[in-house]
């Protein structure tokens, strides 16, 4: 995994993960960015990232990749974390069943093969 991803989800694990926002536009966006990729500008300010979300749409995968081969079925997530600001992640301690769109989870973290770390959701009264 490239260092930027490293470090972003060490931020979110620590609490302290956040997003960007332009201030000509205000368009929201994930670092790291240098510019705002709506209208150019490079006047962005750092935001805290709620570590809680509503879920737009998800997913049951069935067949992957080797590196999550056993793993299988897994449920993946879009979610809006904060307006304009969407992340996708695997969901923990529910199933696909379990979950429907506009439920709320909250974002959290947990590593996986060779120290890279994996952005995770769980619902969020768990």
């Amino acid at each position: 995994m490239p260092a930027w991803f490293d470090d972003f989800t060490d931020a979110i694990a620590s609490g302290d993960g956040q997003y960007l926002v332009c201030e000509a536009c205000g368009e929201a966006t994930l670092p790291p960015r240098r510019i705002c990729p709506d209208c150019g500008s490079t006047e962005l300010t750092r935001e805290p990232l709620s570590d809680r979300g509503e879920v737009l749409s998800f997913t049951e995968i069935s067949v992957t990749t080797p590196k999550f081969h056993g793993e299988t079925p897994y449920t993946v997530l879009l979610v809006e974390l904060t307006e304009g600001v969407h992340l996708t992640g695997q969901l923990r301690e529910a199933t696909a069943e379990d979950i429907t769109i506009g439920d709320e989870v909250r974002l959290d973290t947990e590593p996986h093969d060779e120290g890279v770390s994996l952005l995770t959701f769980r619902p969020a009264e768990a």
